[in-house]
């Protein structure tokens, strides 16, 4: 193709095209992308309309039944995703570097990832660079994860299944067990089974869900006792989970350091299994292709060498 097709090419296409592209594969769904980007279906099929039309090939098999990539369509995928981590982390490049490191680093994890190691090490961080902000927001498994691949977090605190293109470190890692609130018909039973439990309303966390993307030895445990097939309730974090735990809406399964104060107010009981309990790993997780800020580069550098956090150490 001569180069002043190509220009032309860049020249005419509507940025916003990809944007919406980039959203109707995360969501697969026509629907589902409209939905997130306030928009009306037709609105988002026409836009897949034009960018197909502009870019000479079908992007999305959307025949009755399916909603696959073509080949092409997973090549301007991986090529929309290098183009907007770019452009989020451009404000960031620009950053001027100096002795009295400034910046702002944003941290997206998913609730309760504990590492006093961790704590101790961000404390000594800002005390040494006092000009540093930092923001922190609370996400879903898939959110985090999706937040570092864009480069809109510095750094993700994640557990669940990690993509190839993204670095990680191990965090923590915590012990599960399964429990039941007062009203529940196996509260105060010591010698209940496995078996016992089959059928029993669950609540589970987000990324706990048979099936999905990011099962692990949570999820694996629900599959061999036979239980937790009838989700009665969903949160992403475990305050949520607890609270519905405690209020009968079902059993589930919680971190076990986190259930000491609700264990010794009568509010929650253990269930089988009693022993291997599953043990979930939380990744420090980061974009290699992000470009950084000097904030931003001081305090990953900083952090580097916190050891993961074992619960009973």
């Amino acid at each position: 193709m001569p180069i002043n097709r190509l220009e032309r090419f860049a020249h005419n296409l509507d940025w916003n095209l990809l944007r919406t592209f980039v959203v109707v594969v995360e969501e697969g769904s026509i629907t589902r992308a409209a939905n997130r980007l306030l928009l009306q279906q037709p609105a988002v099929s026409m836009a897949l309309k034009r960018l197909e039309q502009s870019v000479g090939h079908r992007l999305i098999d959307r025949s009755p039944g399916r909603f696959e990539l073509t080949e092409a369509g997973e090549r301007l995928h991986a090529l929309c995703h290098d183009i907007f981590t770019a452009i989020v982390r451009l404000p960031e490049a620009m950053q001027p570097s100096g002795e009295d490191i400034s910046g702002h680093i944003t941290l997206h994890s998913v609730s309760h990832a504990m590492n006093p190691a961790w704590d101790r090490a961000i404390a000594e961080f800002f005390r040494l660079h006092p000009r540093v902000t930092m923001g922190v927001t609370i996400e879903t498994t898939t959110d985090v994860i999706r937040s570092v691949e864009r480069g809109v977090a510095t750094l993700g605190l994640s557990d669940g299944i990690i993509p190839e293109g993204l670095e990680k470190t191990p965090f923590c890692y915590e012990r599960y067990a399964l429990y039941c609130g007062r009203g529940h018909r196996l509260f105060g039973v010591r010698d209940a089974r496995l078996e016992d439990l089959r059928g029993e309303p669950y609540v589970s966390f987000l990324a706990d869900v048979l099936g999905g993307p990011h099962m692990g030895p949570v999820t694996a445990v629900r599959a061999i006792g036979s239980f937790g097939q009838q989700v009665r309730a969903l949160a992403f974090n475990v305050e949520e989970v607890l609270r519905l735990v405690v209020a009968n809406a079902g059993i589930g399964m919680l971190p076990v350091h986190l259930t000491g104060a609700a264990l010794a107010a009568g509010e929650l009981w253990q269930l089988p299994p009693y022993d291997d309990l599953p043990v979930t790993e939380t990744f420090r997780i980061t974009n290699p292709g992000s470009a950084l800020n000097p904030a931003e580069r001081a305090f990953l550098a900083h952090m580097a060498d916190v050891p993961p956090w074992r619960w009973g150490e």
